[in-house]
């Protein structure tokens, strides 16, 4: 397939005929019709040919076309696009109109496209120019801060693992809280569509825009449009990146001298002996005995690859009245900060439109997308790269990285640079490939009946491999082990959908839509095991011994049936009503519970169109308010296909008939009542357009998922595990406000984006119970999920008879002593235990935000983009303070500022030697280890620039742009030092965050 879709592309490519006529050259000047003022940049485009020029700085074209009876397109960003005819005219002049109102834009929605004007549910989308103009190696972190309600945490640089994990509305259940994700109508990923590839995305965020979704609209809707050809000669566009990578923050360990200092002082504290003596610390300090006493630098070591990382984009598009077409290629290369971690895609992708007769149109998407990636392995315990960063965080700085004889120096986990120089061990590969195919028939005026097939199938090949290693003569981790794991993955969908839409009495505007889906699913996967290979250098199963060997293998098959119809009615534009249903059948569920209906109604009025507005309407330009309420459902919370099943247990032990005999029983128990989890939505929201260039929206919202899938114990006396059950509640309430604005002042054209929203939710029911604690967090009725739970702690003990005076002198058997931190008696009973835990953050922030500037001068344009959280908290665990642990442990920084006699003037506790201390944060949760994870993040800055048109006349070039670009240039944050506030909470071994600047090239022929 891959072959094929390549030579169609490159046979497209070469096909493609240009029609030769005599030129005919007109010249003229581009201005703006209100501010009487040249519009440098404006577009002037032969029409249904790539012959084009742009205006200079004074507004002035000078272009040949065919012939006298040519047509001209002429465009500018935020003006009204025109055509003007030559008619044998040399000079043209063209005012062009602003695009004063945004209301007429065409916003993609479920099963169709409506303009903006007329939506009556919560939609947020972008202009696929948003994505593409930027640098990104994953479309999920390209979302980030530009759409209000749509939070995207970045929590990795890995390469091919660098996407976001989306929320829209914050968390809505307890299990599986993705949105679902169609691109071209059917069902996907992310990361089976490339930015260059986008035209548009519309993200569907409350029950009345998703309820045509149903049972799998609960987290929200992403629908992707890709980019299809236009009627015209062919045009070939071209795009290379080309950047480097780096981490955005760095944990700051100490070296070995001050390491080796805080050691002895750790160790008398705690009434042992000092380990180094006075001359050891100065052999640190001035590294003269690199191999006795060194000062290795382990951050350096392994954050030693190029991240070197290189887009290319070729794409070719054109078409005529019949026939419309556009194809692309993409490549990306990625090298990882860190050695042997890095990805190699390609992606082709060909749409195609065939319009036979004037009622019939013919749609076909084809896409393949291969991604190769690579990772090393920890040699000792397996886990990937995650491992190795987290044993580089820990390993003391005096141990060396190799000794004197060439050997590895080692603790007793190993070496973690021994295992980067190892190589690669970890390939992963995935092939998906999407087709798409569609057939509209217009029956006659405004009926039409369009039916649509698509087929999506996912290959992985992963392979892991831990290979041996002898460090040194004394040191080994072996055997070499290797595991295979193949899965496939397969999903077809059929929709036919009938669409009507009438205007009656010039006043009445009706559009009903009318469908039905059906979709099946099914996922395969083979697992295989085998260690003790005569050499690391064939990771092949059959070179392993068959002692010990594994296997596993299961499949999965889900299926699915739909009915769902939409009725959309407006008078006169003015007020608007529209109501959905859906109702699904799915064989996840037992036979009596398996079809949901969720509907919704929604309603919105455009005060502005009312005659007693007319008086505001040179201010306020456009108001409309707007009305909820829907049910959406949630059947993918669960991995398990088949929660309704009970699964038998063989090689069971009976006695019967004085013998013990081998048998099957029930192991784990299953629930034929299990439901879908639901979710209830209320909105109201406001559209207003304010001076003709500012628009804003604010909605507010609130949620209930109802149902939701828990885990609740089986009796005792059926001796079975735990089943699962609809007895969650979980509850989102909030308010999203953005604000664009666009404008010129003379040769500048300015524009402001900003978006802010703030989300509280709440748990409203658990199992039959009040709270669930999970380590060290804890689900508690109302309060917001997974907060953080512990003690609170105030400010430090100073003295012996600070500590006589206080409740309790142990905390968790540790004697407290001057420095330690003073734990809060919350009951106050006169003791601290458990009872004394409260709440002390969230885990997740309920405040994000994003906000862009955008600036043209002349050929130049400027863009940054912003984008920041608030109100959530991340915990510092022991491996991420770091502990003066010996061998295996190394201290941050933040000991330098430790509690001392000295220095009691600080917030940071005494040391002591190892990790299990009263104020150490591996013992217990405290409020003194959570930090505030608020930032703000300059998360893209570009600067570009256009070849001026009059240099590009001779070389056939339409357009030609440089640029300059950053990802992640800077974070402002009060978290700890070194640590990103996006990374997960806890050991600090993530693959950091990375920023990347770049340079490139935009190339239009």
């Amino acid at each position: 397939m891959k072959k094929q879709l390549f030579v169609l592309f490159f046979s497209m490519l070469l096909t493609s005929v240009i029609a030769q006529e005599k030129e005919f050259t007109i010249k003229g000047v581009i201005i703006d019709g209100a501010y009487d003022q040249p519009i440098p940049g404006a577009s002037i485009m032969e029409k249904g040919t790539k012959n084009g020029v742009v205006s200079d700085f004074d507004g002035n074209f000078k272009l040949s076309v065919k012939n006298k009876n040519a047509t001209i397109i002429i465009s500018y960003m935020g003006y009204v696009t025109v055509e003007v005819a030559v008619n044998n005219r040399s000079q043209i002049n063209v005012s062009l109109e602003g695009a004063f109102t945004s209301l007429d834009e065409i916003i993609v929605v479920g099963y169709g496209t409506q303009k903006k004007v007329n939506l009556t549910g919560s939609v947020a989308s972008v202009d696929g120019d948003m994505l593409e103009s930027r640098s990104i190696t994953s479309v999920s972190a390209g979302l980030s801060g530009l759409l209000p309600g749509v939070s995207v945490n970045q929590s990795s640089g890995m390469p091919g693992a660098d996407g976001g994990t989306i929320r829209i509305r914050g968390t809505g259940t307890l299990n599986q809280a993705s949105p679902m994700v169609l691109i071209d109508g059917a069902e996907g990923s992310l990361s089976d569509v490339q930015a260059n590839d986008i035209a548009s995305i519309s993200v569907l965020k409350d029950a009345a825009s998703a309820a045509i979704y149903g049972s799998k609209a609960a987290n929200g809707v992403i629908l992707i449009t890709t980019k299809s050809g236009k009627t015209g000669e062919p045009v070939i566009s071209f795009m290379s990146d080309i950047g480097w990578q780096s981490p955005t923050r760095l944990p700051d360990y100490l070296g070995s001298y001050d390491y080796g200092s805080l050691y002895n002082e750790a160790l008398v504290n705690s009434g042992k002996p000092p380990k180094f003596s006075d001359n050891d610390l100065e052999l640190f300090r001035n590294g003269t005995d690199p191999f006795g006493h060194p000062n290795t630098d382990w951050q350096n070591l392994l954050y030693s690859g190029s991240g070197f990382v290189n887009t290319n984009n070729l794409g070719i598009s054109g078409g005529s009245e019949f026939t419309k077409y556009r194809a692309s290629i993409n490549h990306q290369k990625q090298n990882g900060i860190i050695k042997h971690t890095g990805k190699d895609e390609y992606n082709v992708r060909l749409n195609l439109t065939v319009t036979p007769k004037k009622w019939l149109t013919t749609n076909m998407n084809l896409s393949y997308t291969q991604m190769d990636r690579e990772s090393p392995n920890n040699a000792y315990v397996g886990g990937g790269v995650d491992q190795i960063i987290r044993q580089t965080n820990r390993i003391a700085p005096w141990i060396p990285y190799k000794n004197e004889d060439g050997t590895y120096g080692t603790i007793s986990d190993g070496n973690p640079i021994a295992w980067l120089d190892m190589g690669p061990q970890i390939n992963y590969q995935r092939k998906t490939f999407v087709g798409i195919g569609s057939v509209q028939v217009d029956l006659f005026e405004g009926f039409n009946v369009k039916a649509l097939v698509s087929h999506r199938n996912v290959e992985s090949d992963n392979s892991e491999m831990n290979k041996e290693i002898q460090y040194n003569p004394s040191k080994y981790h072996g055997p070499t082990k290797l595991t295979e794991d193949l899965s496939t993955s397969t999903r077809n969908t059929f929709d036919l959908t009938a669409n009507y839409n009438k205007t009656f009495y010039e006043r009445h505007n009706l559009g009903v839509l009318a469908g039905y889906h059906t979709e099946s699913y099914n996922y395969k996967r083979t697992t295989a095991y085998r260690e003790n290979f005569p050499n690391t250098e064939l990771p092949n199963l059959n070179a392993g011994s068959t002692n010990g060997m594994k296997n596993t293998g299961y499949t999965r098959e889900l299926n699915m049936v739909s009915w769902f119809g939409r009725v959309n009615y407006d008078y006169m534009g003015r007020y608007l009503f529209e109501a959905n249903v859906r109702a699904d059948a799915s064989s996840r569920f037992a036979k009596d519970n398996r079809v949901g209906v969720f509907p919704s109604f929604s309603a919105g009025w455009r005060i502005s169109e009312e005659s007693f507005f007319e008086g505001f309407k040179n201010t306020m330009n456009d108001l409309k308010v707007r009305v909820s309420w829907g049910q959406l459902g949630n059947q993918d919370a669960l991995d398990d296909y088949y929660p309704t099943i009970p699964t038998l247990g063989l090689g069971i032990d009976y006695p019967f008939n004085s013998e013990i005999n081998s048998g099957a029983a029930v192991t784990n128990a299953k629930n034929a009542r299990l439901i879908w989890e639901k979710t209830t939505s209320y909105g109201l929201g406001i559209d207003t357009r304010l001076f003709r260039k500012i628009d804003v929206t604010i909605d507010l919202y609130k949620k209930l998922t109802e149902g939701i899938i828990m885990k609740v114990p089986a009796p005792n006396e059926f001796a079975l595990n735990n089943f699962f059950d609809n007895v969650g509640q979980l509850e989102n309430k909030g308010i999203e406000v953005s604000l664009n604005y666009s404008d010129r002042f003379g040769e500048f054209d300015f524009g402001f984006g900003g978006n802010i929203a703030f989300n509280k939710n709440e748990l409203v029911q658990l199992a039959d119970t009040d709270q669930v604690i999970n380590g060290r967090k804890i689900r508690q009725l109302g309060e917001s999920l997974d907060s953080w739970y512990g003690y609170k702690t105030d400010g430090l003990y100073q003295s012996q008879e600070d500590i006589d005076s206080y409740a309790t002198n142990t905390i968790y058997g540790n004697q407290i002593q001057p420095g330690d931190l003073r734990y809060v008696d919350v009951t106050g009973d006169g003791k601290v235990d458990a009872d004394d835990r409260v709440l002390l953050g969230n885990s997740m922030p309920d405040l994000i935000f994003g906000f862009n500037f955008s600036l043209g001068y002349k050929n130049f344009d400027f863009l940054a983009l912003f984008q920041g959280a608030a109100g959530g908290y991340g915990y510092m665990d022991f491996d991420a303070v770091g502990a003066v642990n010996g061998d295996g442990q190394k201290p941050s920084a933040i000991w330098l500022d430790r509690w001392t006699p000295e220095n009691t003037n600080t917030s940071v506790p005494r040391l002591i030697a190892g990790i299990n201390g009263p104020s150490m944060p591996q013992n217990s949760t405290t409020s003194y280890w959570l930090r505030s994870t608020d930032y703000l993040r300059m998360k893209n800055l570009q600067i570009g620039y256009n070849i001026p048109s009059e240099i590009l006349e001779n070389w056939k070039i339409s357009r030609l742009r440089v640029y300059y670009s950053s990802q992640n240039l800077f974070t402002l944050t009060s978290y700890l030092k070194g640590w990103d506030p996006e990374a997960p909470s806890g050991r600090g071994s993530s693959y950091p965050v990375v920023a990347t600047n770049s340079i490139g090239v935009n190339l239009t022929f």
